[in-house]
């Protein structure tokens, strides 16, 4: 029987605690409980409380089963599938980007965890975003967590974990958009010179830097780079793994999830070249183990304060101070700039978005260079017969310009 006799500051007191079971609650069963001075277990008066509690709890479940699941269960389930779509190939994020979000979704909506999901309303997820936004998070987080929660609700909602709910809480939810600023990033010129001052003045990051460079690699998985990946024979590096910061481990794969393989330019052999003899150098002197990773580890590389060193360092050489990550972007729009094809520039840099790749094509300037060429109203006007069958091909009818103005187009059900 769920009834206990307690004490407490020399009262007698009765505690009466029951449970149902519920595969939608959390935790699987609804408890209820109630302390009542003054009444013994067993009595009559401690039946009709009892029962009363079980029937509280028949009314809590009987509103689970009408509206769905809790937010924590539906948050967990919506891991799971989203998982089980990633080893598919059939999730648009790679796996640490999924990793990401499910931890953020964890972490900023745990005052949701029991509350019904179907509860959850507009209101509820202005006022987590403006936590956020309190705690000092910037727009595109805000606007990243809005994604994710549309994204478990639409799951809920397609799946039937949520009744009652045809859309969204965070449909009519908006995000103070932010201008994007025009990326700054180096040109030829600056590049050469930040590697030739750092072979001068920063040998270290000399070779950090010119791998950034020349194989497009992002700093995890620079971390991480092995000499087994390094095939000078067949001139070319696999990018096959990266290191997480968060959990201070090497993990066998790249952010979205892929490997790729780089070709190693004349100049990227030269580095190779002197990374080799130094460390050969350093080992016949020092005696210690080879190491297994290519790049070496200045303390601010081990500190993963290598944005903050490339900026300061281009500003005391003079020339356009960026983070490290920019020299990711100046990777692709130095090799766009030289005529390589966007699909080719995609598949060595691993980047899966053509959105993301828009944005270092319009960096390069190679989508606008010679668009306006054919403009010129210096010369005679064109002729008339040359303009109208240009016009009509651009609209893609067929035209008959025999005794015809601009204007007369014929029916193209006349020739068929």
């Amino acid at each position: 029987m769920p009834q206990y006799e307690e004490i407490k500051n020399d009262e007698n007191r009765l505690r009466i605690k029951v449970g149902i079971r519920c595969k939608e609650h959390p935790k699987g069963r609804i408890w209820k409980t109630g302390i009542y001075p003054g009444v013994k277990k067993g009595s009559k008066k401690a039946n009709e409380l009892e029962r009363k509690l079980i029937g509280e709890a028949e009314k809590e479940k009987a509103i689970i089963q009408e509206f769905g699941t809790f937010w924590i269960k539906l948050v967990g389930l919506y891991e799971l599938h989203a998982f089980d779509e990633l080893k598919e190939g059939r999730w648009p994020q790679s796996r640490q980007t999924l990793s990401e979000a499910i931890s953020s979704l964890r972490k900023w909506t745990s005052e949701w965890d029991d509350k019904l999901a179907a509860k959850i309303t507009s209101a509820d997820v202005t006022r987590l975003l403006n936590k956020m936004k309190a705690k000092g998070k910037a727009g595109s987080t805000l606007s990243k967590m809005r994604g994710d929660i549309k994204k478990v609700f639409e799951f809920g909602i397609i799946h039937e974990l949520i009744n009652g709910v045809s859309k969204s809480p965070t449909i009519g939810v908006s995000v103070a958009s932010r201008r994007r600023k025009r990326t700054e990033i180096l040109q030829a010129a600056e590049i050469k010179k930040l590697l030739v001052c750092a072979k001068e003045f920063e040998p270290n990051w000399y070779f950090i830097w010119s791998f950034a460079v020349y194989t497009g690699a992002r700093v995890n998985e620079l971390y991480a780079l092995k000499w087994t990946d390094i095939n000078e024979q067949e001139r070319t590096i696999t990018i096959q793994r990266g290191y997480s910061k968060k959990y201070k481990t090497y993990k066998d794969w790249t952010k979205n999830g892929d490997w790729r393989t780089v070709s190693i330019c004349e100049p990227l052999q030269e580095v190779i070249s002197e990374l080799r003899a130094r460390n050969t150098f350093e080992k016949s002197n020092t005696k210690k183990d080879f190491s297994d990773y290519v790049l070496p580890r200045p303390g601010m590389f081990q500190n993963w304060s290598q944005a903050e060193k490339t900026r300061l360092f281009c500003k005391e050489i003079g020339i356009t101070p960026i983070c490290f990550h920019t020299l990711r972007a100046c990777f692709a729009t130095e090799l766009l700039k030289r005529g390589v094809p966007i699909p080719r520039v995609m598949r060595v840099g691993g980047w899966k978005s053509l959105k993301t790749m828009m944005h270092y094509v319009r960096l390069s300037g190679t989508d606008v260079t010679g668009t306006t060429d054919p403009l010129d109203f210096r010369g005679p006007e064109p002729d008339k017969k040359t303009e109208d069958q240009a016009l009509m091909k651009a609209v893609g009818a067929e035209f008959d310009t025999r005794g015809m103005g601009i204007a007369d187009v014929v029916d193209l059900s006349l020739y068929r």
